[in-house]
């Protein structure tokens, strides 16, 4: 009877005291993985589709109205932040600013999109939102990942200098829904709280409003008929857990 009770008390304290092997195992499937996600993102962005079907900007043709009339693409850098509910899911927000790099335009037809010659131009973005990622293997060395996401846009731009022989200052800004963008990458884990790996995103959105002034005063800017644009973005991320 005495035996019986001293095997018993021994298997209780098997199962009490984790092995090496189930510690492992709980440290692989994330039982005390970081909670908090933060992100670093950064890479290029190329631009798809159009500002809008029919576009009057004021002083471009209205007939240049794809993204890439006027920019060859966008450098971001980009931050998440957000909760692991589990190890696997991850809810929370991103904001974005990107450099755009614009085009010059040809001599000969300077108002046919891009930068004029002889005019300083400039242009910024700012996307920001709501995104949820899915991890496949949280804890493991390669850890697959995807991820969904909506938010807003805007795109600025700025021109200074000669035109036609006369001086022009002028800015236009668009802005509208990021309706979907849909992301992915494969992070490399270095440590318990950091990975690093490439990921790219794929946006759709619309731009519904523009505004427009030149020499300090507002002209017309209008979106007659609205036309989906998004952006290919593809790079490298770190994430820090905490």
């Amino acid at each position: 009877m005495r035996s019986q009770r001293v095997t018993i008390t021994l298997l209780a304290a098997a199962l009490l005291v984790p092995s090496p092997a189930r510690a492992q195992e709980a440290s692989a499937t994330g039982s005390q993985a970081p909670r908090v996600h933060l992100a670093l993102r950064t890479g290029f962005g190329v631009p798809l589709g159009k500002y809008a079907d029919v576009r009057n900007a004021g002083f471009v043709d209205s007939d240049v109205n794809a993204l890439s009339d006027d920019i060859h693409g966008a450098i971001p850098l980009w931050l998440d932040a957000g909760y692991r509910l589990s190890p696997h899911l991850m809810l929370g927000g991103y904001f974005v600013f990107g450099v755009v790099l614009p085009k010059v335009a040809p001599a000969a037809a300077p108002l046919s999109g891009g930068c004029p010659e002889g005019v300083d131009c400039s242009a910024t973005g700012v996307r920001f939102g709501v995104q949820a990622q899915y991890a496949f293997s949280p804890g493991q060395f390669l850890d697959p990942w995807v991820g969904l996401g909506l938010g807003y846009e805007w795109i600025s731009t700025r021109l200074e200098g000669v035109l036609f022989s006369n001086p022009i200052e002028a800015s236009s800004s668009h802005s509208g829904p990021e309706l979907l963008h849909v992301q992915g990458g494969v992070d490399l884990r270095l440590s318990p709280s950091f990975a690093v790996g490439p990921f790219a995103s794929l946006s759709g959105m619309q731009y519904t409003t523009c505004t427009t002034e030149l020499s300090g005063e507002e002209v017309d800017c209008e979106i007659e008929d609205g036309a989906w644009h998004g952006w290919l973005v593809f790079g490298v991320r770190g994430t820090l857990g905490l």
